[in-house]
């Protein structure tokens, strides 16, 4: 039996070939996981100058090389922002380089001194290697890394999520699923609270399935992440083929495959909020 095409959003990937097709398996770091709402990443030119252009199309293109979506436009929808600033120090220019969210939260940085001989006389080689540093230093957090959950501002104890139920899947979907995710967050550090309650944080499912090609349905699956307060923070969206009538009797290994998946975004969006919130960086929702 063929593999199974497994598509996460933007990033196509394939299923490992098996008795039992495996369209959500989760092996290694998740690329196609949206955290905290990036579906992208708009470059901002450092300065209205033509050098400081050269090197966002430049980064640019080093971003669609790695597959991630990019554009020197604000038209990426929910898309991370990676910005910077330029001092002449006289003997150097440094630059400062963040990748943020739109809610500016600061989820990597990089510093780099450049001669000024160099600065002012800039080749377009030294401008793709300026740009291949900083697209290099500041890809990690746009390619699914494991998350590190901090506890929330002036707490010691990890932040509690509360896990909202899912309803009306066929087979057993809405429990085990249920128990996947619940198992698969606890591992991340999370304390995880059945419903809503005094949570830090709230995790809501949506799953919906459809028709697919002949003999398949699609299973897309979103966990969205919500402040205390309210607003959404970011979701983490999957969605891939499945065999007809395989989600009609016990989900088993699908149900912890989505799991994986799932938990990591929903791990780095809260990651994201209480890392911020420690050093002052998080804005209100």
């Amino acid at each position: 039996m063929g593999p199974w095409p497994f598509a996460l959003l933007l990033t196509l990937l394939l299923a490992a070939c098996g008795e039992i097709p495996q369209p959500f398996r989760h092996d290694g770091p998740n690329v196609a996981v949206i955290p905290a709402a990036a579906r992208g990443v708009v470059v901002r030119p450092l300065d209205e100058g033509p050098r400081a252009r050269q090197i966002a199309d430049a980064m640019v293109r080093r971003l669609l090389e790695a597959e991630v979506p990019a554009s020197t436009r604000d038209g990426v929808a929910g898309g991370w922002i990676i910005s910077g600033t330029a001092e002449d120090t006289g003997a150097t220019t440094t630059l400062r380089w963040q990748l943020s969210t739109p809610a500016g939260v600061t989820l990597a940085s990089a510093t780099q001194a450049i001669p000024a001989g160099t600065w002012g006389r800039a080749t377009p080689r030294t401008v793709d290697l300026i740009a291949a540093e900083v697209v290099d230093k500041l890809s990690p957090p746009l390619h699914g890394g494991t998350a590190e959950v901090a506890a929330p501002a002036g707490s010691q104890r990890p932040p509690r999520v509360g896990l909202l139920p899912l309803s009306g899947l066929p087979g057993d979907g809405d429990r085990a699923l249920m128990a996947a995710m619940r198992r698969t967050l606890e591992r991340t550090g999370l304390t995880i609270l059945d419903g809503g309650g005094d949570a830090d944080f709230t995790v809501r499912g949506q799953v919906t399935v459809t028709p697919g090609r002949a003999g398949e349905e699609v299973l897309a699956v979103a966990w969205t992440v919500s402040a205390r307060e309210g607003g959404d923070l970011g979701s983490a969206a999957q969605r891939g083929p499945v065999p007809k009538g395989r989600l009609d009797g016990p989900w088993g290994s699908l149900a912890t495959e989505i799991a994986a998946g799932g938990a990591d975004g929903v791990a780095e969006i809260i990651a994201a909020q209480t890392g911020a919130a420690r050093t002052g960086a998080v804005k209100a929702p």
